[in-house]
């Protein structure tokens, strides 16, 4: 499987986490199943290849759509391939994916939105460059989900480039109609994430001169979520960036050292978030989660 990272467009830089793909080197390179758990980033997939299937708790597997956006909040899901495989994939700074929607992240909060749902007036213009940047093959315009297309490795060429460039410059365009100037709203997003979830929302309020009701309401209107559930991630993420230093601890040493009330708390959080207990959890190897 082919995996590459592209270089940011410099206007994008502030608000864009990473672009990259993935491609199969030939027909019968397929990924295998992973578990993707929530990480309070929104990252919008541009299939040109066969789309994925999406298994989510429960055992429900879908189709996932030709082109999306997704927030992974509050539940676990697992991808896995489905045929040949080439997309693009844009993630947001969590801080940041709201500069570029009219609609409320609220409102794909775990789930997959098509983007021809995201950007109507737009939509059909971009799938237009899209299957230029691929020589007319691989992106399909519909909605739904679809395979067989064949469409890996032409991708514009040299590893999908010209693909990601259509991407970018569409969400330059996106930026300049939806930008919002909100600096206190950023600063308590990423105080959140950069103190492990570990602050009070009182206590994250007072350092950006925000109340608790007015910090909530901003959250949720653009994060998607409220500040309180955003540091459950948030701390939760934190130990699995650091797993290697975690996995000796006690239960009850490594609840305390991430802010939990007591190992039962602790436990209970891992089931909700990962569908394991913590034990299982660290034994695990096919486990994907976004970079703090």
């Amino acid at each position: 499987m082919i995996y590459r990272e592209f270089e940011t467009h410099a206007g994008l830089a502030p608000y864009v986490q990473l672009v990259w793909m993935m491609e199969s080197e030939h027909e019968d390179d397929l990924a295998p199943r992973s578990l993707i758990v929530p990480d309070g980033i929104v990252e919008i997939v541009f299939h040109y290849g066969d789309p994925w299937i999406t298994t989510v708790a429960g055992g429900k597997r879908m189709v996932q759509p030709r082109s999306f956006a997704v927030s992974q909040m509050r539940k676990y899901i697992e991808i896995e391939s489905n045929g040949r495989t080439g997309f693009v994939s844009v993630r947001f700074f969590p801080w940041e994916a709201y500069h570029f929607f009219d609609r409320p992240i609220r409102s794909f909060l775990d789930d997959a939105v098509s983007t021809a749902m995201l950007w109507p007036e737009h939509y059909d213009d971009l799938m237009v460059k899209l299957r230029a940047a691929t020589g007319g093959e691989g992106v399909a315009s519909g909605t739904g989900g679809a395979s067989g297309t064949g469409g890996a490795g032409s991708a514009g060429g040299a590893g999908g480039a010209g693909f990601a460039s259509v991407v970018q410059g569409f969400l330059l365009d996106r930026l300049d109609e939806h930008y919002r100037d909100d600096v206190a709203l950023d600063e308590a997003v990423k105080l959140i994430r950069s103190t492990g979830g570990q602050l009070s929302v009182e206590e994250v309020g007072e350092r950006v001169g925000l109340s608790r009701k007015q910090l909530e309401r901003k959250f949720v209107a653009t994060v998607g979520t409220t500040p309180k559930t955003f540091a459950r991630i948030s701390r939760f993420l934190n130990i699995c960036h650091h797993l290697d230093r975690y996995r000796d601890s006690t239960l009850t040493r490594l609840a305390h050292e991430c802010g939990y009330f007591d190992q039962a708390h602790f436990i209970r959080e891992f089931s909700v978030f990962t569908g394991f207990t913590p034990k299982a959890f660290f034994a695990k190897n096919n486990v994907k989660f976004a970079e703090l």
